[in-house]
Order: C-alpha cells, then sequence, then structure tokens
C-alpha cells in the first residue's frame, strides 16, 4: 500500500494529529485520497473487532463515485463490503460504516467510534455535522473533513472564518489547509489558466481555488449574517410574539419563535430542531415556548390537521398557515430587504445556517420529467425546515405593524443589486399583484 503526498500541505493534513483536520480545497488537488489514508493510519491502529469507523458523505450517489472507489483501491482486500448493510467488515477486526446526510440520524447508534471520515461536507446539514460530533466524543475520536467550498455555511462559520481570525480554541481543536487545484503538480496547469479566463471569478476561485464565498443561485441572497444576525435585545413594548412549526419524524420538526414590533420589525427569537419527536414532544416544547415568549398562536404545515388539532386540544393555539410557496418566499424576501428582519444569533444556528445554503436548483439539477418553468421558483427541498416556518410566520403577521409610520432603514448592502440568476425585483412585482385572499387573519 503505496503513497506519497504531493506537496507539503497534503503531508501535513496526512500527519495531523489535530482533532479536526478539514482540508477545503479546489478539484482534483487529491483531498479524498489524502482522507481516506488518514483514515486508513487507524484502521490498522485499532484493530479490535468492536473497534467502529464511519465514512460520512452527502448522499449516496456522491459516496459511490468518490469515497468509496478510493477507499476500495486500497482496502479491497483487507475485508468484504456489506452492501446490504452499508458496512466494510475489515478482517482484522472492526467495521467501517457508511453512512449519509440523507439521513441526518444514520450515525446514531454507532458505538466505540475511533475515526470518522466527512467527505464533501461542505454540502452538509448542521443537524448531521452535530451528529457526527457526538459520535465522536466518547473515544474523542479523529474526525477529518475533506471538501471543497459550496457556501458560508457551518463549516465556515464555526471553523474555516474563526482559524483565520486568529480564534485559539480552533486553532487548537483543528488543522485547517486551503489549497487550489493547481498546487496539485499533477493537475493540468493549461487546464487551471483556461477555467480561470473564462468562469465567473467567484465561482472560479470556489470550485478551483479552494475559497469560501455565497452559494449561487441562493432564496434569501439578500440577507447578510453580518449586519442580520444580533445579539439578543430587549423588545419594547407592544410586542407580538408567534410560532411556526414544521412537522417531521425522521425529519427533523421545527418550531420557530417570531418576536414583532409594532413599527413591523420581525425578530426571529428561538428555535427548537429535533427528530423523532411525538405529539406530546411538541406540544411540551410549544407550551415551554409559550411560556418563555408569551406565544399567542402558532401558524404550522396545514398537512397535519390531526397534529393541529391535538395541539388545541391542550390549550396551545395553532392553526394551518398558508403554504404558497413561491408567495411565501417573495413575502418573507421583501420583509429581509426591506431592512425589517433580523435574528437572534446565539439561539438561532439552525436558521443562520439554512440562510447560506437554502438555493433553487439549476437546469442542470432538474430531472427529465420535471417542467423546468414549474419548478425553477422553486427551491430544493432538502434542509429547508427553518424556512418554511419562517415562510409561514411571515405570510400570516406581514400586516401587523405600521410601516407607513416607519422610516426603513436602507443601507447600501440592502439596496444595491445582488449577483443572482434570479430577478427577485421582477417577481416581487409580479408575486404582489396575486396578494388578494392569500392571508390569514391574526
Amino acid at each position: 500500500m503505496n503513497f506519497e503526498p504531493h506537496s507539503q500541505k497534503q503531508d501535513g493534513f496526512l500527519f495531523s494529529e489535530k482533532r479536526i483536520s478539514i482540508a477545503a480545497t479546489g478539484i482534483q488537488w487529491g483531498k479524498s485520497t489524502v482522507g481516506v489514508m488518514r483514515l486508513i493510519r487507524d484502521l490498522f491502529t485499532f484493530t479490535d473487532k468492536n473497534d467502529n469507523f464511519i465514512i460520512t458523505s452527502p448522499t449516496y450517489k456522491i459516496l459511490y463515485q468518490s469515497t468509496l472507489p478510493v477507499f476500495n483501491f486500497y482496502m479491497g482486500d483487507y475485508g468484504r463490503h456489506d452492501k446490504k448493510n452499508e458496512f466494510f467488515e475489515l478482517t482484522n477486526g472492526g467495521k467501517v460504516w457508511f453512512r449519509t446526510g440523507q439521513n441526518p440520524d444514520s450515525v446514531v447508534g454507532i458505538t466505540n467510534v475511533r475515526h470518522i471520515l466527512c467527505d464533501e461536507a461542505g454540502l452538509y446539514s448542521r443537524y448531521f455535522w452535530d451528529n457526527i460530533q457526538a459520535r465522536s466524543s466518547i473515544k474523542q475520536c479523529p474526525i477529518t473533513i475533506v471538501t471543497s467550498p459550496y457556501s458560508l455555511n457551518w463549516l465556515w462559520t464555526d471553523y474555516i472564518r474563526k482559524h483565520k481570525s486568529g480564534d485559539e480554541h480552533i486553532r487548537d481543536l483543528a488543522h485547517i489547509i486551503q489549497a487550489r487545484s493547481d498546487e496539485n503538480p499533477y493537475f493540468p496547469r493549461g487546464e487551471y489558466e483556461a477555467k480561470q479566463k473564462t468562469m465567473d471569478a467567484r465561482r472560479f476561485n470556489m470550485v478551483y481555488g479552494g475559497s469560501f464565498d455565497k452559494a449561487q443561485g441562493l432564496v434569501y441572497d439578500c440577507f447578510e449574517e453580518a449586519s442580520m444576525s444580533i445579539n439578543p435585545l430587549k423588545l419594547p413594548t407592544g410586542t407580538r410574539v408567534f410560532g411556526g412549526i414544521d412537522w417531521g419524524y425522521t425529519d427533523p420538526t421545527v418550531i420557530k419563535i417570531r418576536a414583532v414590533t409594532e413599527d413591523g420589525m420581525h425578530y426571529s427569537v428561538d428555535e427548537v430542531y429535533q427528530t423523532q419527536m411525538h405529539q406530546s414532544d411538541i406540544l411540551d416544547h410549544c407550551a415551554r415556548l409559550k411560556m418563555l415568549w408569551g406565544v399567542e398562536k402558532y401558524f404550522a404545515d396545514p398537512s397535519r390537521p390531526d397534529h393541529i388539532s391535538y395541539l388545541n386540544q391542550h390549550g396551545i393555539t395553532c392553526i394551518g398557515a398558508q403554504n404558497d410557496i413561491e408567495l411565501g418566499i417573495e413575502r418573507h424576501y421583501e420583509l429581509i430587504k426591506g431592512g425589517y428582519y433580523q435574528v437572534f444569533k446565539n439561539s438561532n444556528k439552525y436558521t443562520l445556517d439554512e440562510y447560506e445554503t437554502y438555493h433553487y436548483p439549476e437546469p442542470e439539477d432538474l430531472k427529465p420529467d420535471q417542467n423546468q418553468k414549474a419548478k425553477i421558483n422553486i427551491p430544493v427541498d432538502q434542509n429547508n425546515h427553518c424556512m418554511d416556518c419562517e415562510r409561514y410566520i411571515t405570510m400570516s403577521t406581514h400586516q401587523i405593524g405600521f410601516r407607513k409610520n416607519r422610516v426603513v432603514k436602507e443601507t447600501e448592502d440592502l439596496v444595491k443589486a445582488r449577483v443572482s440568476s434570479f430577478n427577485h425585483d421582477t417577481r416581487l412585482e409580479k408575486l404582489k399583484r396575486k396578494r388578494t385572499n392569500a392571508d390569514v387573519q391574526i
């Protein structure tokens, strides 16, 4: 089994002893290979039959196209792959489990974990990442992350940005490298230079340069985390508080709390994000939040009238929200762009993460049988549970407040046109004409 690092960066990453090791690089730098080699070091170190290892990926498609071919190339003769149960049983003891973010709870229950490899982790939801970290806790095992930059999600905010700023805790915890594709001496230099000349500079820097930036096609591209996520503040007299609920079980159930002031300012103040919640669990959370924040009523996904009825029977006022996705998005977009919306950052980590990843599909992402005109304005249906809650609340509360008496705090960043593949202003004007009978009375 021979592997020779192609550069000092790759060598340093391979032998990193930090708890978390992150390689965020341009394509074909060799991150998947060096990630697998880091895992293999521990496969031959921990050989008890009860030792477990985990390889994770955003989807099984990516797993089978990216990480598994490399893993099988080096380890195919050292065990067998049980495709039914998705694990690799090592001849010398232990198992390597293959899990994906398609079920964020898929890693739960795996014990005695010695190493976790996360391939293309920039596409993971924060909830999946939280579960992965929990699996590493008992043995304090290393986590290896290899990925291209995709967005300014948890990977950027919690690790890359803090590392760049000199955060001592993150620098003690994590070994982080970023590298361009052409730092791999085997990557064709001509290809790199050709792409640099023809691609959008921001996109090129992410794909080939290993640099982080906002994702393309974001639904709420007007949301600016730096100015719109704030520390909690004292809410003024006359503030009304409402909740939103997006039902789930295997998928997370999400409960969002929104405070709306008399002048029309909206503050996202709290959230619950949890899988496998029963009706009684949801009731407990709603009752607690009602007592804590003084919630008047909850606006919920109308697809579960049984859940809505259960909450009402137990003293929680809950009604089905208007569920026009396009109209709800436009109303919430208008709220953000107008300067009427902010998020309490310490209590809304999942919400902030979704703002950076909630996106429209690219035409090539649409299946052949999908009507592209019908689907192009509907966001990708994943990691969107907080965004659904935000939409339910905004659709139901947009009439509150005296906006005509309020001076809108416009800034250059809020009013300037953003580079986007979708003209939101045109869509706003078009959909305003549809706003006649869509309101839920409060």
